[in-house]
C-alpha cells in the first residue's frame, strides 16, 4: 500500500513554518514498524514537491496535518486532490480541529473532501486505520476504531475511544533510520521531543484538556541519539548555512529531573559541534530551581519561560491557571539576572476579565522583575481549546475579528490549476471589561516595550537608571507619555503606523476575508510585504533600521527626563547618557548588512561602567568614568557573528520581514557587535559631531 503524509507549509515569501516534519515522520515510522511488509511512507514538507509528484503518481492513501499554520492550505491541497482522484482516501490529522462533537460535524460538512479526521495523538490511530484499509474492513469495524472521526454517507461518528500511546520507546526515531535527512539541509529547524502531556490545564491551550495530564518520556538512549545525530548534521554543513537553532517540542521542558540529562547531552555537543546556539523551547511553568539549573547546564543558549499570561488572580481563576505558581516565576526572573541567563514571559492581552490597568499591572510586574524579553500575544481564538467554545464567548461577551495569519499564503498549482490561500486566524479585540480602544492603547504599550525593553537594546541606559534605583517601568511609562508629544513626531509617526496596521489587519466577517484572499492579486500584496506581517516584530525591525535616529531621541530625552523628576542630581548625567546611547548604536547600526566594524569617540569609559554597574556601591559618581583623553572606540562583528547573521539573512532575507524572521528566532544581544578593547586610540581633541551620531538607520536594507 503506497502512503504519502504531508506537513506542509508556505513558500513563497519565506518558510513559514520551517520545522523539520519530524511529527508525521513519527507517524510513518510507527506504521511501518507495527505493520509487516508496509511500503515505505513518503513525506512531503513543500507544497511544490508534493505537487510535482501528484503529477507523476497517485498514492493508495494520503493524509495531512492540520494546525493553525497551514489548514488552509491542507485543505486547499485535499480539495484539488479530490476532484482529480475522488477515491483517493483522505486523512487528517492535528490539534486544529473541534473538541464539541456537533462543531465537528459541521467542520467535515464544510469540508466533504476530509474523509477520515484523527484527533490527539496520530500514530496508534493511523496504523490502525490503515490495517482497516488493507483488510478491507466493514464499516462496523470502522466504527470500532480509536480517535477517529468521519461523516460519510449521512452518518456522522466521533470515537469514544481516545487512545495514547503508553510507551514512546514504542515511536522508531525517524532521525535515526535516516528517514529526515533530506530536511537536514540548513533550511528546516531541526526539532526533537523528549515528553508527550502537560499536567496543567490552561483553557487557551490544546493541551489543557485531561486527555494529555500524564506525561509520557521518550527512551533516553533515543533523546541522546536524536540531538547528537542532529548535531552531526549541522556541523557537516556549510557554515553559512547550517542552522544554528534547535526546537524542543516538550511543554514544560526543565520542570522534570530528565531533562537535565537531556542537558548535559546538549553541552556535549556544543563543545563537540559548537550546536545549538540557541535552544527554542516551552520551559517549566513550577519547578524554577530545576529550569534555572537546565539552563546553566547548555551554557545560556537557552531562554527560561515564565509564562504567566496574567498576573491577575481573576483572570488566572477565569483561564484555569491556578495551579502554576506566579510567584515562583517571578522569582525565577531575579535569579535568572543574577547570573545573567536569558529569560522571557509571555503575556496575552484580552484573556477574560482583562482590563487595560490590568494588563499594565502585569507588565510592570514582569519588567521590574527582570525579565530579559516579554511576549505580548494577541487572544487566538483556537479550535479544540475550551476557549475557543461557543459558550465561553457569550459569557465573556467576547467580540472577535478575523486576520491573515502572517507569512501564511501563497498561490499554488495543484494538477495544472493554480489555488490562491492564506491562513485566518479570529482573534479577541474586545470583551465586557476591555474596549478596543483600550486594547489599541495595550497594543501600543506593547511595541513600545518590544523596542526598548526587550533583548537588551537598551541595557546601558536601564543598567544606568537600576543603579540610580530608578524603575524600568517608569521610563517606558515616560516613553509611552512622550511619545504623544510633537518634538517627538517622527517616533509617534512610528507607532501611528503600527496601530493603524494593528487595526487595518482586522476584518469583520471570516468570509469577505475569505474571498479577499482568494484573488492572486490580493496573495501578491500579502507575499510582497505590503499586508499580513506580524506586526510587532515589523516595526521592531523598522525601529532597529530606519527609525534608529528616532527611538534613541525619545530613549534620551526620556531617561534624562525620569532622572530630573526623582530628583536625581548627577553632573554629566546628559552627557553621559547621550554617550550610552552611541554605544549601543556602534553596537547595533547596520549589523543585517553585514558592516563588520563600526567606530565612534568617546569622553566616558562606558564599558568599565558596565563592568561596575552591579557593585554594590552606593553612589555614582560619573567623575570615577571620565577619561583623561577622548577616546575612538571600536566595535566589530566576530566570525561567528558574522557567519550567523549572514545565515538568518539567507534564510529570511534582507527586508524588514525578513530581518522580523530573524529576530523572532534569535537572542539579538548575541549579534550585537563586541567591543574591542585593545583598539582604543587616544585622541587629543574630542569631535562633538562625529561622537554624537545617533542614526542614520539601515536604510540601505
Amino acid at each position: 500500500m503506497k502512503i504519502w503524509l504531508a506537513d506542509l507549509t508556505y513558500t513563497q515569501q519565506s518558510i513559514a513554518s520551517d520545522v523539520v516534519p519530524a511529527g508525521i515522520g513519527m507517524i510513518a515510522e510507527y506504521a511501518e514498524k507495527k505493520i509487516p511488509n508496509l511500503d515505505r511512507i513518503k513525506l512531503f514538507k513543500f507544497p511544490e514537491n508534493l505537487s510535482e509528484e501528484l503529477s507523476k503518481s497517485t498514492p493508495d492513501l494520503i493524509g495531512f496535518s492540520n494546525y493553525v499554520w497551514n489548514s488552509s492550505l491542507t485543505d486547499a491541497f485535499i480539495h484539488r486532490i479530490k476532484e482529480e482522484r475522488p477515491d483517493l482516501p483522505t486523512v487528517v490529522g492535528g490539534p486544529n480541529f473541534p473538541t464539541d462533537k456537533d462543531e465537528q460535524k459541521k467542520y467535515l460538512q464544510d469540508r466533504p473532501w476530509i474523509d477520515f479526521y484523527i484527533v490527539k495523538e496520530g500514530e496508534h490511530a493511523f496504523k490502525t486505520l490503515v490495517e482497516w484499509f488493507m483488510r478491507k474492513g466493514s464499516p462496523e469495524e470502522l466504527s470500532e476504531l480509536p480517535n477517529l472521526v468521519f461523516n460519510k454517507n449521512n452518518l456522522f461518528h466521533s470515537s469514544n475511544k481516545i487512545e495514547r500511546v503508553m510507551d514512546l520507546s514504542e515511536i522508531p526515531s525517524p532521525y535515526l533510520s535516516h528517514r529526515l535527512d533530506e530536511f537536514l539541509d540548513g533550511k528546516l529547524l531541526p526539532i526533537t521531543q523528549t515528553n508527550r502531556g502537560c499536567p496543567f490545564t490552561c483553557t487557551f491551550c490544546t493541551e489543557g484538556q485531561s486527555y494529555w495530564t500524564k506525561v509520557k518520556r521518550k527512551p533516553r538512549d533515543i533523546v541522546e541519539g536524536e540531538i547528537s545525530y542532529i548535531a552531526d548534521k549541522m556541523n557537516k554543513l556549510d557554515p553559512s548555512k547550517r542552522r544554528t537553532d534547535l526546537l524542543i517540542a516538550d511543554s514544560n521542558f526543565g520542570m522534570f529531573e530528565e531533562d537535565l540529562d537531556t542537558c548535559k547531552v546538549i553541552a556535549k555537543e556544543q563543545d563537540k559541534n559548537n550546536y545549538p546556539k540557541y535552544i527554542n523551547v516551552a520551559t517549566g511553568k513550577n519547578k524554577k530551581e530545576r529550569v534555572l539549573e537546565a539552563a546553566k547546564i547548555v551554557q545560556g543558549a537557552m531562554k527560561l519561560a515564565g509564562s504567566v499570561q496574567s498576573l491577575d488572580p481573576d483572570i488566572q481563576q477565569n483561564i484555569k491557571r491556578k495551579n502554576i505558581s506566579s510567584k515562583e516565576i517571578v522569582d525565577m526572573a531575579l535569579k535568572s539576572a543574577e547570573i545573567g541567563a536569558n529569560t522571557y514571559s509571555e503575556v496575552i492581552l484580552g484573556l477574560p476579565g482583562d482590563t487595560k490597568e490590568k494588563h499594565f499591572s502585569t507588565l510592570k510586574t514582569l519588567v521590574e522583575s527582570s525579565f530579559t524579553t516579554l511576549s505580548m500575544y494577541q487572544l487566538m481564538i483556537l479550535p479544540g481549546t475550551e476557549l475557543g467554545s461557543q459558550e465561553t464567548k457569550e459569557k465573556y461577551e467576547m467580540k472577535t475579528k478575523f486576520r491573515v495569519v502572517p507569512r501564511c499564503y501563497g498561490s499554488y498549482e495543484v494538477y495544472g490549476r493554480e489555488t490562491n490561500v492564506a491562513e485566518i486566524e479570529e482573534i479577541c479585540t474586545s470583551h465586557n471589561t476591555l474596549s478596543f480602544d483600550d486594547y489599541l492603547e495595550c497594543r501600543k504599550m506593547n511595541l513600545i516595550i518590544n523596542i526598548f525593553y526587550n533583548d537588551s537594546v537598551f541595557e546601558e541606559i536601564m543598567g544606568l537608571l537600576r543603579k540610580l534605583d530608578v524603575s524600568i517601568w517608569d521610563w517606558l511609562n515616560k516613553i509611552y507619555v512622550n511619545s504623544t508629544l510633537k518634538k517627538f513626531e517622527k517616533f509617534n509617526n512610528l507607532l501611528t503606523d503600527f496601530l493603524n496596521d494593528s487595526e487595518n489587519e482586522l476584518w469583520e466577517d471570516f468570509d469577505e476575508l475569505r474571498k479577499f484572499t482568494n484573488k492572486k492579486e490580493n496573495i501578491q500584496k500579502f507575499i510582497n510585504g505590503n499586508l499580513g506581517s506580524n506586526l510587532i516584530f515589523k516595526y521592531k525591525s523598522r525601529s532597529l533600521t530606519k527609525d534608529l535616529e528616532n527611538i534613541g531621541a525619545i530613549a534620551e530625552t526620556s531617561t534624562t527626563e525620569i532622572i530630573k523628576e526623582k530628583k536625581i542630581d548627577i553632573p554629566g548625567i546628559e552627557e553621559f547618557t547621550k554617550e550610552l546611547i552611541s554605544f549601543k548604536k556602534c553596537q547595533v547600526e547596520d549589523i543585517f548588512s553585514l558592516k563588520e566594524v563600526k567606530t565612534d569617540l568617546f569622553n566616558y569609559d562606558i564599558p568599565n561602567f558596565l563592568n561596575n554597574i552591579k557593585s554594590k556601591e552606593e553612589d555614582l559618581d560619573l567623575n570615577h568614568y571620565k577619561l583623561s583623553y577622548s577616546r575612538k572606540f571600536e566595535f566589530k562583528l566576530n566570525n561567528d557573528q558574522f557567519n550567523q547573521i549572514k545565515s538568518y539573512n539567507s534564510l529570511f532575507g534582507t527586508k524588514i520581514d525578513g530581518i522580523s524572521r530573524t529576530l523572532s528566532r534569535v537572542y539579538i544581544k548575541k549579534l550585537f557587535r563586541k567591543y574591542e578593547k585593545d583598539k582604543i586610540e587616544e585622541i587629543a581633541e574630542f569631535s562633538e559631531n562625529n561622537s554624537r551620531r545617533w542614526g542614520g538607520g539601515l536604510e540601505s536594507i
